[in-house]
């Protein structure tokens, strides 16, 4: 026997498709037990007719008896093309010229003002609330090398 199915959009084979599989609206469903095809059983299929001339390739689909198996749910929707892996979303702390000096001072009480003033005059500046605002990131992780919890 064989069934000619023709379908005019793709939502309508999506429909037939999860009909097969016993899946309705992405759940599955207890399926109907199975008969046995005799010579007078006509299965149905919902088939629209077109209006126009057809145009497209009809597709012929032999059918066999069914097993009273669970078949596996096909997916819905095309796999998409596989894509580089994007990169991982990263947030970026904005520092305080307060919150900076706080992680300075057990590094001053360690002895190590000398190297705080030169690390200062590094970014042109002679104080830390003299450092422009773009420069608190690259001080707070020059302080990070130098021991500092920030």
């Amino acid at each position: 026997m064989t069934l000619t199915v023709s379908f005019n959009s793709f939502d309508e084979m999506v429909d037939f498709a999860r009909s097969l599989t016993g899946q309705v609206h992405g759940s599955a469903v207890q399926a109907a037990p199975v008969q046995e095809p005799s010579q007078s059983a006509v299965p149905t299929a919902r088939v629209t007719p077109v209006a126009s001339a057809p145009a497209a390739p009809v597709t012929s689909v032999p059918t066999a008896p069914a097993a009273p198996t669970a078949v596996p749910a096909a997916p819905a929707t095309p796999a998409p093309a596989v894509q580089a892996p994007a990169a991982v979303p990263t947030s970026t702390h904005t520092y305080t010229p307060d919150e900076l000096a706080k992680a300075a001072m057990p590094l001053m009480d360690a002895g190590k003002q000398q190297e705080l003033i030169g690390l200062v005059h590094q970014f042109g500046a002679s104080s830390i609330p003299e450092l422009r605002p773009e420069q608190y990131g690259a001080f707070a992780t020059a302080l990070r090398g130098m021991g500092a919890q920030i």
